[in-house]
């Protein structure tokens, strides 16, 4: 009577032991599938910071300076220097950024390794530290001709305040953005490490 009342209390425990199994089996399913979503999400932001910046880059600064170029060309080289500059600026940027762009691999970052995301990561902050450095000269040029221009060359102190605040508010947005791309990278890979175990 007790062997049967064993057997039986066995058989119940090993049912529920293969539930419990099947729900954690379940559970590490959608937590991989959550962290999976959640990568998309945070490389797909990414990779929109990385869109926006080849559209204002490859698209808008060539047009500006030919827009500059055509109305004021012949107001002498305070007006086509600063349209040349930002076209300089734009196709260097967009070199730049397609590097570090390209050093990230986004498309396949979610299927690496940990140790190839770690590095890919890596190099693609490298890059970016770099661009952000090469950028700083043209952009403080381009900002002081900016302030020049806008006060017609003269000293016009509310047009050169709201001309720097304009551009101290648009550095900071940058610099925010950047950060926080950086973050979410940091996020993936955490997340890499979670699902490879």
């Amino acid at each position: 009577m007790t062997h049967e009342m064993d057997l039986t209390e066995l058989q119940e425990l090993r049912k529920q032991f293969n539930l419990i199994d099947e729900k954690l089996d379940r559970q590490r399913i959608i937590n991989e599938e959550l962290l999976r979503e959640s990568m998309k999400s945070k490389l797909s932001r990414v990779e929109l910071w990385y869109r926006n910046r080849f559209r204002t880059s490859a698209i808008a600064a060539p047009i500006i300076g030919i827009v500059f170029l055509t109305q004021f060309a012949s107001k002498g080289f305070h007006y086509w220097g600063f349209c040349l500059l930002i076209i300089a600026t734009g196709i260097l940027e967009v070199i730049l950024n397609n590097r570090a762009y390209k050093a990230l691999n986004i498309a396949n970052l979610p299927s690496m390794s940990m140790t190839e995301a770690t590095e890919h990561i890596a190099r693609h902050k490298q890059l970016r530290m770099m661009a952000n450095r090469i950028l700083v000269l043209p952009l403080i040029a381009l900002i002081v001709w900016i302030i020049l221009i806008a006060s017609d060359f003269a000293w016009n102190l509310p047009v050169i305040g709201i001309t720097v605040f304009a551009m101290g508010v648009a550095f900071a947005l940058g610099i925010t953005q950047q950060r926080a791309n950086k973050k979410r990278l940091d996020d993936v890979l955490n997340q890499i490490k979670s699902l490879r175990g």
